[in-house]
């Protein structure tokens, strides 16, 4: 219905919820006139400053098959219906809305000598029936009766919603947290196997079976976490290591190399001086400056 509030809405791809008790987010009600004699028709039109008590003449129809169309179009918030009608009396008219799922609040006029038909639009969910001939002023204060206790069904309509979004929300922000929890611990586990396993020729798929994942979820969450690709995280380390061997000056470079998984010492040397800036020789003799 067109009075019902917008109770979130979406800005910049996130979800921000309205207050449920901002009684501004509610637009005028809409109200659909049924009734077979043109004078009431045009006489409650004109003769009420609808705005005013917070309502808006949606449409107007002479009986009910007509209004049965109307209704499911538009879906007014409110009908005011006649209950004596040609082709289609105001309760059979109440029976096809509720067959039809549309959920408007109906108020029913009648005469004193249809009360009968009252009683049977009560029975067909009728919110409240105004006898005839209309006085304005017990018409609004019928209105705003149901005025009320739709937009207090709204209100709780927001507050479930609300709530139901909110859940759902907590639900996925515990499942994104799971999901980064497991990706630091997978993401550790795949840097403990590089430390234990540098000096081998280490393939991403060999890694990546090691921790039972996929190729594409272990390159996506380590360079995601650490800021850096698995292959040049293995070449810092393997170069890590090998400045820690040629401080001992105890191995040739080449050995060094090999120590670290690479076995072709000119591509250990130019892979070195790419990383740190000289080659491993050079390293070897101004490591003696490195505290």
């Amino acid at each position: 219905m067109s009075s019902k509030v917008n109770w979130y809405k979406i800005k910049k791809g996130h979800i921000i919820f309205l207050p449920c008790s901002n009684e501004e987010g509610f637009n005028l009600l809409t109200i659909l006139i049924v009734d077979d004699e043109y004078w009431v028709r045009y006489g409650l039109k004109v003769s009420i400053d609808w705005e005013k008590h917070g309502f808006r003449i949606a449409d107007e129809a002479s009986d009910g098959e007509e209004a049965l169309k109307l209704a499911i179009k538009l879906k007014p918030d409110i009908i005011i219906t006649d209950i004596k009608m040609p082709f289609m009396s105001g309760v059979e008219f109440m029976r096809l809305l509720r067959n039809n799922k549309i959920e408007s609040k109906i108020i029913v006029l009648s005469g004193y000598d249809d009360f009968q038909y009252a009683k049977s639009a009560i029975d067909y969910g009728a919110s409240a029936y105004v006898l005839k001939p209309i006085q304005n002023e017990n018409l609004i204060k019928t209105l705003n009766k149901v005025a009320d206790v739709i937009k207090k069904e709204s209100m709780t309509d927001c507050i479930v919603r609300n709530k139901l979004l909110n859940d759902f929300i907590n639900l996925l922000k515990q499942e994104r947290n799971f999901k980064a929890n497991t990706a630091n611990a997978q993401t550790k586990e795949a840097m403990e196997y590089i430390k234990s396993h540098y000096n081998e020729d280490i393939e991403l798929n060999t890694l990546a079976n090691a921790l039972y994942i996929s190729e594409y979820y272990l390159c996506h969450i380590f360079k995601e976490i650490t800021g850096i690709t698995v292959r040049d995280y293995i070449t810092e380390y393997r170069i890590k290591k090998a400045k820690q061997f040629l401080r001992d000056k105890k191995y040739k470079v080449y050995e060094v190399g090999m120590m670290v998984g690479y076995n072709d010492s000119r591509y250990f040397s130019q892979v070195f001086k790419r990383i740190t800036g000289m080659t491993p020789k050079e390293y070897s003799v101004n490591s003696i400056y490195e505290r």
